[in-house]
């Protein structure tokens, strides 16, 4: 139905319908009533290529604007595109720029992880930024949720990231609320919770759920005040009875995708640089 109700289709279906009327008249009629029929024929038909040819032309416009209208609308979603990745770029920028203004000794390199280690069951992973840009080997790596881990190799663009949820990582850490100290080592019974644990703690450590841990800065490897997690819970190794804390990360690790590599800090290597003064 909605073909009959074009103006163009209505006009030439009636051109059609008159032309055959009258030829059947003028096949029964006078010579001038057969002139009258040929030449309203004539005119009519006239008339119907006109609107057929006018239709033409419409619709070879109406394609053209179509073709246009859907070019404007893959630019208009190629600049939605770069408005998200905009957007996102400047959120980034805005969360390097608080690390940064609270931690005025902070040299830092912004990353984002590239490759995740399949095989690994610690959820190490890999980053775009390697010693070309300033990256070096045991750098801490961040967000701004707290530590994520360390760089355990690099190359010059590329570097591996080894969690906190590794065994292999060993920091320095205290208690903010009562000062006991400990070490963050990941541990294979909490990796996949995306938890680790600060061991080594004193016997009668005031330790308690929900305390936060940070890291002591003790050693020069990792910076002071660096956030670990909330403790989730209190453990007793079953082989020695050690008391130890299970710490859940303010940072999901196993799905974290922009980092941060502190390539300096405060008092960054301390230890080192006092064992090199004693050798000399």
């Amino acid at each position: 139905m909605e073909f009959f109700s074009n103006k163009k289709v209505k006009i030439v279906t009636v051109t059609i319908v008159v032309a055959v009327i009258l030829m059947i008249f003028g096949a029964a009629g006078t010579p001038i009533l057969s002139s009258g029929v040929n030449f309203l024929t004539k005119g009519l038909f006239q008339v119907s290529a006109s609107a057929a040819a006018e239709g033409e032309k419409n619709y070879d416009e109406l394609k053209e604007e179509n073709n246009q209208l859907k070019k404007e609308a893959a630019d208009l979603r190629t600049q939605l595109i770069d408005y998200y990745d905009l957007k996102d770029e400047n959120a980034r920028l805005w969360k390097y720029y608080k690390i940064k203004r609270e931690n005025p000794s902070y040299e830092i390199m912004p990353a984002s992880v590239i490759n995740r280690d399949s095989s690994q069951d610690f959820y190490s992973f890999s980053i775009d930024a390697g010693t070309s840009s300033g990256v070096h080997k045991d750098d801490p790596v961040i967000t701004e949720n707290g530590l994520v881990g360390f760089i355990s190799s690099v190359n010059a663009v590329t570097s591996k990231v080894t969690t906190i949820l590794s065994p292999d990582l060993q920091a320095g850490a205290v208690d903010k609320r009562t000062k006991d100290s400990g070490v963050v080592a990941g541990s294979a019974l909490y990796a996949d919770e995306n938890r680790t644990t600060l061991t080594k703690i004193d016997a009668n450590a005031k330790i308690k759920k929900d305390d936060i841990i940070t890291t002591s800065g003790i050693g020069g490897i990792y910076p002071e005040n660096l956030i670990v997690g909330k403790v989730s819970e209190i453990n007793y190794d079953k082989y020695d009875a050690t008391k130890y804390a299970v710490v859940t990360p303010y940072e999901n690790i196993k799905k974290v995708t922009d980092v941060v590599v502190l390539t300096d800090f405060k008092n960054k290597g301390e230890i080192k640089r006092s064992s090199d003064k004693e050798d000399n």
